[in-house]
């Protein structure tokens, strides 16, 4: 591939050294931990999807080669638990850097070192652009037919080391033929691992979506603990969801402070009240916080990584009833996933023309855990049940709406004082006009879920 004379090449060499446990336990959640020299330390949490690609968050830290900062521990201690690193890997680079306006291509040998001899090699070729990727068909033409791949799931570390360094914590694969005991360890697995990645997301701070996540994933355990529970040992299914229902109402007791803080923010904004709302935001930051800190202080005890710990090894070694586990999963969770759509279709019905907030809120419960049901047979039956997830999504999503108005009128009149009197009631107004307008969008969509050509597949 010619880039010409205007293309200007840059040349780097430089030695990273990788720190990992005796059982690459980093490597096996696609995290990472690496120094180097004149750059310090660099955290890799684990991949998390971002639609169709993984995304990455890395965090850079001051230090000196001799070890880790306690900062990068604390990150990776989901992933480490009690484990200790040390240095797994020193990798000596070779990077080759040549752009053309807004086009850069990357091209990297990375080597394995023993005894400061280099013992494998890896080849790695990229192509950015800060703008969109516009006249580089030939460019990538060119790549192509050098027999550069359009993308690699497999890590350098990976690459380089062999099988032992692999990541093992990715999405396991079932199909229709699968058992019950294969579908029950796929979503436990998933799920627990989309638990330990984002709390490496809540200790790292910046994005709120951790908590959220992370809460999602102890909802869809204890779900798929409900949904698998007459195939399970009652007293393991049981003594687990507990667990995992006092980790969520930490979790939630932060996502629930967040998204009531952005709601009512949005909604002094759109009234003008900015100003006069601040004292009412303050207070309301002023729980976020100390929830935060609870949780925190939970997730950084040694009992969290026991739980952890617990949850993992059911993840991988469920406690099935006697003869359950080989059973066709297709013939055990469609009956399962039946039951939950009878339970939620009479609650529904049963409604009348003015439900109460009550009512609509056990409505949104019983559709969620319904649609929980539903997606555990999307790696099983493939797209079918899938659009039928989303359907019933739509409904839980406006429900949620109707049931977050609720809860912010609530906390609005708990926390009006003499000085904060107008705008509480002016917004409070706002959420409860919200929640009377809720009370019936839900029927839409739930007219749209409500036929028999939703359910075909089942």
């Amino acid at each position: 591939m010619r880039w010409g004379r205007a293309a200007a090449t840059e040349i780097e060499r430089f030695e990273t050294i990788h720190w990992d446990t005796a059982d690459f336990r980093l490597a096996a959640w696609d995290a990472g931990l690496r120094y180097r020299r004149g750059r310090g330390w660099r955290v890799t949490l684990a991949g998390l999807p971002d639609g169709d690609v993984e995304r990455r968050l890395y965090v850079d830290l001051d230090g000196d080669p001799g070890g880790p900062p306690p900062e990068a521990i604390r990150l990776l201690s989901g992933y480490l638990r009690d484990a200790v690193p040390q240095p797994a890997a020193r990798l000596r680079h070779l990077e080759s850097r040549r752009r053309l306006g807004d086009l850069c291509c990357t091209h990297q040998v990375v080597s394995l070192l023993e005894q400061r001899r280099a013992v494998a090699h890896a080849r790695r070729v990229s192509l950015r652009s800060r703008g969109a990727m516009d006249g580089t068909r030939r460019v990538l033409s060119a790549l192509r037919r050098a027999g550069v791949a359009e993308t690699t799931n497999v890590p350098l570390l990976a690459e380089l080391v062999g099988p032992r360094a692999a990541p093992l914590w990715r999405d396991t694969v079932v199909d229709p033929g699968s058992s019950v005991s294969a579908a029950l360890v796929a979503a436990l697995r998933d799920d627990a691992a989309q638990l330990v990645r984002n709390q490496a997301l809540i200790l790292e701070g910046s994005d709120p979506e951790g908590v959220h996540q992370a809460r999602v994933a102890c909802r869809r355990l204890r779900s798929t603990l409900q949904t698998f529970l007459p195939v399970l040992d009652p007293v393991w299914a049981e003594t687990l969801r507990a667990e995992l229902r006092s980790l969520a109402a930490d979790l939630g007791a932060v996502r629930d402070t967040e998204v009531l803080l952005m709601r009512l923010r949005a909604s002094a904004a759109a009234h003008g009240l900015e100003g006069e709302a601040e004292c009412l935001l303050t207070r309301l930051e002023g729980e976020r916080s100390r929830a935060r800190d609870a949780l925190l202080a939970r997730i950084e005890s040694a009992g969290h990584g026991d739980q952890l710990e617990r949850i993992l090894r059911a993840a991988v070694e469920p406690k099935l009833q006697p003869d359950a586990g080989e059973r066709a999963a297709v013939d055990v969770l469609m009956p399962l996933t039946a039951a939950t759509w009878r339970r939620l279709s009479r609650r529904a019905i049963q409604l009348g023309p003015h439900p109460s907030d009550e009512e609509l809120h056990r409505l949104r419960i019983s559709t969620k855990r319904c649609r929980y049901a539903v997606l555990a047979l999307v790696p099983v039956l493939g797209e079918a049940p899938a659009r039928t997830g989303a359907l019933l999504g739509a409904l839980q999503d406006a429900l949620g709406e109707q049931h977050d108005a609720v809860v912010a009128a609530q906390w609005l009149r708990q926390a009006a004082q003499p000085e904060t009197a107008f705008v509480a009631g002016v917004l409070y107004g706002a959420e409860r006009e919200r929640a009377e307008a809720g009370r019936d969008a839900w029927r839409k969509p739930w007219r749209t879920l409500d036929q028999k050509k939703r359910w075909r597949w089942a």
